[in-house]
């Protein structure tokens, strides 16, 4: 399933070290880059829609409190709410596609660095290999920070929940512990691409903050 997939990554990378003339080691950064900039439309109406989702959670909870006794009712109550706020309910899931969205690029590169020759040997920076493990840990640690600081920046303005801060730490944690001894290149890619998509969190995060504050005012 992964191979087909990881042979067009490969092209592209291929393609971008001949046009662009520069190393693998930038090739894999600016890879990063444009992966999210290709993404940004798709997240971008992803996170819109996990907003929107926010804002009429307490209605949602309020009409689930009302016919708790009567789940007929309160399936039309809740399908008349998303269908009044153009939404359905699989805009529940929507949050969840940012995640997502860049997994099968993870994956293709992960499998590139298994099994093919050309990032082999290959140095940049501080990295006598882009095909090894960081010898200094400075890659993983760069990637699981990033992926921290690309969490907390997405939970601004977002309502209490002691679950989603308690991922925000963990899962940080747990993807730099696993990623220790993977390729330097794939963690330096990973972190590329999540320092990339911080400034939509952000612009996301800040309209949310901004949404917040108008209806508390209403």
């Amino acid at each position: 399933v992964v191979q087909p997939f990881a042979v067009i990554v490969m092209r592209i990378l291929l393609w971008m070290r001949e046009n662009l003339s520069v190393g693998y080691g930038w090739v894999l950064v600016l890879f990063g880059v444009a992966v999210r900039l290709v993404l940004w439309p798709l997240n971008q109406s992803a996170m819109r829609a996990s907003l929107k989702m926010q804002r009429i959670q307490p209605e949602l909870s309020e009409i689930q409190k009302r016919y708790k006794d009567n789940p007929q009712k309160m399936q039309s109550e809740m399908m008349r709410v998303y269908k009044e706020h153009d939404m359905s309910p699989f805009s529940m899931f929507a949050g969840c596609l940012p995640m997502f969205l860049p997994l099968p690029v993870l994956f293709a590169l992960f499998f590139v660095f298994q099994n093919t020759i050309e990032f082999r040997g290959v140095p940049f920076l501080w990295l006598s290999d882009i095909s090894l493990k960081d010898p200094l840990y400075i890659t993983p640690i760069l990637m699981g920070v990033s992926m921290f600081v690309m969490s907390w920046v997405g939970m601004r303005g977002v309502p209490p929940n002691p679950q989603a801060k308690i991922m925000a730490y963990v899962l940080p944690a747990m993807m730099t512990f696993f990623f220790l001894n993977f390729a330097s290149g794939l963690n330096m890619y990973y972190a590329v691409q999540n320092i990339a998509a911080i400034p939509q969190q952000w612009l996301v995060a800040r309209e949310r903050v901004k949404s917040g504050s108008s209806t508390k005012k209403k």
